[in-house]
């Protein structure tokens, strides 16, 4: 489900804390359902991956946030893109700062270049 998991926090974001707690305050109708789909998603995510740790994350309730601020929603992922740049903007200036070549642990186990894609109905 979007608005759930992290790859870092494995429990409760803590952003997310935060911005539950603008919501009630921003959006009090949407809160009350937001907090009722929190609840089922998060009873429905641990049935059906109990090993995984299964937590809202920090775009769950900044979209009830937006939507009490008035914001459309069609706006919502520019808005999550643009308060992501900051971050990228740093670790490409980190990178530059660095100059040493980036030399990624993993392997490529996609198609090789030059080779066609198999056909979908000969998989």
């Amino acid at each position: 489900f979007s608005g759930f998991g992290h790859r870092v926090y494995r429990t409760y974001d803590p952003r997310a804390k935060i911005l539950r707690e603008m919501a009630e305050t921003a959006a009090p109708d949407l809160y009350k359902t937001a907090a009722r789909t929190e609840e089922v998603a998060l009873k429905i995510l641990h049935e059906a991956h109990p090993e995984r740790p299964n937590a809202t994350n920090v775009d769950f309730w900044a979209s009830v946030v937006l939507s009490g601020a008035g914001i459309p929603k069609e706006l919502f992922t520019t808005l999550f893109a643009t308060s992501r740049v900051s971050g990228w903007t740093a670790h490409v200036l980190e990178s530059l700062a660095d100059l040493r070549i980036i030399r990624p642990a993993s392997r490529w186990i996609g198609p090789q270049p030059g080779k066609k894609p198999l056909q979908l109905a000969k998989r």
